[in-house]
């Protein structure tokens, strides 16, 4: 009887560590499904990072064009703040310096190319000046009878 007792308390050991080794693998894959589901987890997390990163870089770049942009409208700005419009007497119009204009006006200025391209280009001649950039003719004095001279764009 004592072998069948030693027996019986042998197999509830033996049925005791399987109980175990069942909770055992039980909890590893319990442990494997969370570890599965953290890892997805953490790639859908690592994506949307990425994502924000890529939007983060066209924003910046963005802000740097913008910045480029009005740096340069400021800097057209301040160019046209130098000069200002001169009327002739046939009512074309061409720009000068600020600083000329209380005395003889040496050098007239393309009020096209200064206007839309920000660029002071000198206009070359006496009564037909002519912008050598955009070959715009501006008339100084007013038209004669014959019609020798023509404003052309």
């Amino acid at each position: 009887m004592l072998d069948w007792f030693a027996g019986a308390v042998e197999s509830a050991k033996t049925m005791k560590e399987i109980g175990q080794s069942l909770l055992t693998i039980r909890d590893e894959g319990l442990i494997r499904e969370r570890v599965y589901a953290l890892n997805n987890n953490l790639m859908d997390l690592q994506q949307k990072l990425l994502e924000a990163q890529l939007s983060q870089m066209e924003l910046v770049a963005r802000i740097r064009t913008l910045e480029d942009e009005k740096a340069q409208a400021n800097q057209s700005t301040d160019l046209r703040a130098q000069y200002i419009i001169h009327t002739f007497p046939a009512s074309a119009h061409a720009y000068v310096r600020r600083t000329d204009e209380q005395g003889e006006h040496t050098h007239y200025y393309c009020s096209h190319c200064l206007e839309t391209e920000s660029m002071a280009v000198t206009l070359q001649g006496s009564k037909v000046l002519t912008c050598p950039r955009c070959k715009i003719a501006i008339r100084t004095v007013p038209a004669n009878p014959g019609g020798r001279y023509r404003i052309s764009r």
